[in-house]
């Protein structure tokens, strides 16, 4: 008989057993079934922090920051600069001239979850132009702030966790009353995180006089560099200038490094149970199948066909283990919002997500099951049939 025909005989043998051995069976797939649910669900909050990587933003949208800082938050963008920014070449214009370019300024806010808790939140004031380059935010409740008045529209998931955020609430902000006076939504980005205002009447409440970043919309992704280098060889300002997507990954790659990091380490620190889980399974196995099994070697079957079965038992074991700790996940997390150090996104179990928990079934399974092959393969043909 051939390798092949021996391991699918032998195969079917043992999966034909695996009802006989139900309790054990069941301490593996329940086993796989916490690790990998346990797994996605970190996963899930990894791959909705990933709207803070700039994966998918406009290539053709850049950032401008005062030069040698670090990142947004400690930049500083005074008006004149503004203006010289607005005039440069390669800037996208609407039919009436307006350039595509806004300034913002950002305030943390403490406010309160529906929970109890305290959280914050950061009120960004945009100047005109905002609606041409970030043409996904819409107002989807009430309307838009107003200029020169203390108005703010709030995110849609701001709204569903924080208290005292729908339209005709009040917000004291530094000694100011704020109306909410809409709601927006759009795609998923760092936007939903943010109350937006008018950027003079934030800087205003808040005793500033600069803005702290400015946002263009090039005419093209290829028209970079001109605009860089008519930016950075101006020696009326001192600026940086990165795409959008630089910006975030400076930004915010060491929040998405940790939870890979908290994610990976949690789901390996489970996975050693589940393993232990699948060795108990499959040794009980091998035990109740020590007659067949030698008997199988005493005509002729070979140790190569035995050591295969049983790794394929293994990872028959932990494969409904994937599939349960996905979809555990997927109902109880997926779509679920959460705020991280104010940073609000949504929970996503991915297709890529399953395929992660696959493999991480199979080798859990692998592993679980490498000693019992061994011990099977290497099993004396005369001391197993001598014992009952």
């Amino acid at each position: 008989m051939t390798f092949f025909k021996q391991t699918i005989a032998l195969t079917a043998t043992a999966l034909r057993g695996i009802t006989q051995r139900r309790g054990s069976s069941l301490v593996t797939v329940i086993g796989v079934t916490a690790v990998v649910g346990v797994l996605v669900s970190l996963l899930a909050i990894r791959e909705g922090a990933d709207i803070f990587g700039g994966g998918n933003s406009n290539p053709a949208q850049v950032e401008v920051i005062s030069r040698g800082t670090t990142n947004t938050a400690q930049s500083v963008i005074t008006r004149d600069a503004l203006a010289v920014i607005a005039d440069a070449p390669a800037i996208k214009r609407a039919p009436d001239g307006r350039p595509y370019v806004y300034a913002t300024t950002l305030v943390s806010v403490d406010v309160m979850k529906k929970n109890g808790k305290r959280g914050n939140v950061y009120l960004v004031g945009f100047t005109p132009g905002v609606e041409l380059v970030s043409t996904s935010m819409k107002v989807i409740e009430g309307r838009q702030y107003r200029p020169a008045v203390h108005e703010i529209t709030v995110s849609d998931p701001i709204r569903r966790m924080y208290q005292n955020m729908n339209i005709g609430d009040h917000l004291v902000l530094n000694n100011t009353e704020w109306t909410i006076v809409g709601v927006f939504a759009g795609s998923d980005s760092i936007g939903d995180s943010v109350l937006r205002a008018d950027a003079d009447t934030v800087m205003s409440a808040f005793s500033r006089n600069t803005y702290q970043s400015a946002t263009a919309q090039l005419e093209s992704a290829s028209a970079f560099q001109t605009f860089k280098d008519s930016l950075t060889s101006n020696p009326a300002i001192a600026v940086e200038v990165r795409t959008v997507a630089e910006t975030m990954k400076n930004n915010f790659g060491q929040l998405n490094a940790l939870l890979d990091f908290v994610a990976y380490f949690v789901g390996t620190v489970m996975a050693s149970g589940a393993i232990f889980g699948a060795l108990n399974s499959l040794y009980a196995s091998v035990d109740a199948r020590r007659r067949e099994i030698a008997t199988l070697r005493a005509i002729g079957f070979n140790s190569g066909p035995i050591v295969l079965s049983v790794l394929i038992e293994g990872m028959v074991l932990a494969l409904p283990g994937a599939f349960l700790g996905a979809l555990v996940a997927w109902v109880l997390f997926n779509g679920n919002v959460v705020d991280v150090a104010g940073l609000i996104f949504k929970l996503t179990v991915t297709p890529r997500l399953l395929t992660i928990s696959v493999f991480w079934a199979v080798t859990i399974g692998l592993i679980g099951a490498s000693l019992p092959a061994l011990r099977a393969a290497r099993l004396p043909v005369a001391t197993a049939l001598r014992d009952n």
